[in-house]
C-alpha cells in the first residue's frame, strides 16, 4: 500500500481497496481451494456475507451521523462477532472508540483498539489502532504502558511510530530520547513528502541538547 500522510488517508485508501476488490478477493479464496464439492455455492455465500457486512458497516456509519450510538453499538457487535474477517469489523470498532472517547468511556475505547490490533487482518488497520491506543493510554497518564505498547515493528508506519513515542517521552520528562524519536520521524516523514510542520514546532520547543 502507498505511503500516506494521515491515519485518515490510510482507512479512506483501505476502505476504498475493499469496496472495490473484496469479490475478487473471494475468487482468489475459492481458486485456493479448488475441487471442494459446492465451491459455487461457497462463493456465492462469502460475497453475500460480505454484502451484509457492508450493510451493518453502513448502520455504523449512519449511526455516526445521527448519534445513535445504541444502534451504533449493536451493528459493531455483529460486525466483530459474525464478520471479524472483514475490514469492516476493524474499522467500525475504531469509529465507535472514536465516540467513545467523546464520551469519556476511555475503558471502552481501550478495547476496541485492542481488538482490532488482536482480531484484523489488515496490517494497517493494525498499525494505526495501537498508535490511537498508545495516544489514548498516555493521555491517560499511562506513558510506560503506551511506551511498550509502541515497541513493535512499524512497517510504513514508522514515522507515525516514531512522533507519537516522542510524544510519550516528552511526558515521561525522557527528553533528550525525545528529541532523538522527534528527528527520527521528521527524517521519515520527508520520504515520504508528508507535511510535518507540527513536529517541527514539537521538536523547536524541546531546543538542542
Amino acid at each position: 500500500m502507498e505511503n500516506y500522510e494521515t491515519e485518515e488517508q490510510q482507512v479512506e485508501a483501505i476502505k476504498k481497496w475493499w469496496a472495490d476488490n473484496y469479490k475478487m478477493v473471494i475468487v482468489l479464496g475459492v481458486i485456493g481451494i479448488g475441487g471442494i464439492v459446492g465451491v459455487q455455492q461457497w462463493k456465492q455465500n462469502q460475497i453475500v456475507k460480505a454484502q451484509n457486512a457492508s450493510m451493518e458497516y453502513d448502520i455504523v456509519l449512519q449511526g455516526v451521523t445521527t448519534k445513535q450510538t445504541d444502534k451504533m453499538s449493536s451493528s459493531v457487535d455483529n460486525l466483530q462477532q459474525d464478520y471479524a474477517d472483514y475490514p469492516y469489523a476493524a474499522l467500525a470498532a475504531m469509529l465507535e472508540a472514536k465516540t467513545m472517547i467523546a464520551a469519556k468511556k476511555l475503558d471502552s475505547a481501550e478495547k476496541k483498539y485492542q481488538w482490532v490490533i488482536e482480531h484484523s487482518n489488515a496490517t494497517s488497520l493494525k498499525h494505526i489502532a495501537r498508535i490511537r491506543l498508545a495516544s489514548l493510554l498516555s493521555s491517560q497518564g499511562k506513558n510506560e504502558q503506551a511506551l511498550k505498547l509502541l515497541d513493535t515493528e512499524q512497517g510504513t508506519f514508522k514515522a507515525r511510530y516514531l512522533e507519537i513515542k516522542g510524544d510519550v517521552l516528552v511526558a515521561l520528562k525522557r527528553i533528550e530520547e525525545a528529541r532523538s524519536a522527534y528527528d527520527q520521524a521528521l527524517e521519515s516523514y520527508a520520504s515520504i513528502g508528508a507535511n510535518t510542520q507540527i513536529l517541527k514546532i514539537k521538536r523547536n520547543d524541546l531546543g538542542n541538547s
